[in-house]
């Protein structure tokens, strides 16, 4: 739906949004589909499941979802850093109804996204692993251990928020732990 209309330098320049959720929604099931290569069927199912998993803090259900999703996405355009793992994460939340905010910034640093869905709250730190096996278990405890040290969840407290450290790895391994503040 067209918003607003501007002319700038006799040219017409439009800020366009959805006209209500259920638009919005279809349109990142959509483009969520499309990346993933999946119908769209196999990615509302994924979504509900990756949904799922997060409202009952259930991380191997949420590993396997995330890793479903991501499959299909080809080796070659797979980027080895944080950032490429933490915007496909963003991409997701959006997809399965989350409110999201990436790079919060507090007073002792910043988290890589807050979580939002009615009263819920989830504060999520990510990390890139190179390796396998105990690389993965030490990037999951330090990503818990950030968010804990620095107190990423303060400012949510009376919300009480849940914490989430997730692990994206070369080998394609994907670790998630859930821990209630």
């Amino acid at each position: 739906t067209v918003k607003k209309e501007e002319i700038e330098e006799r040219e017409s320049v439009y800020t366009i949004d959805f006209p209500n959720y259920e638009v919005k929604k279809a349109f990142i099931t959509r483009l969520v589909a499309v990346c993933a290569r999946k119908s769209q069927k196999d990615t509302e199912r994924l979504g509900k499941k990756i949904n799922e998993a997060i409202r009952k803090g259930e991380a191997e259900k949420l590993q396997e979802g995330l890793v479903e999703l991501y499959a299909n996405i080809p080796y070659d355009l797979h980027i080895g850093k944080e950032k490429y793992y933490q915007s496909l994460f963003l991409l997701t939340m959006k997809f399965v109804g989350y409110e999201v905010e990436g790079e919060v910034h507090t007073d002792k640093g910043r988290a890589d996204a807050i979580l939002r869905k009615e009263e819920k709250v989830i504060v999520v730190e990510i990390k890139y692993a190179k390796g396998k096996g105990s690389d993965i278990e030490r990037k999951i405890e330090e990503a818990m251990g950030q968010i804990r040290e620095r107190k990423y969840y303060e400012k949510y407290i009376s919300s009480k928020p849940t914490l989430l450290g997730i692990v994206f790895s070369g080998n394609k391994e994907i670790a998630c732990k859930f821990e209630s503040v």
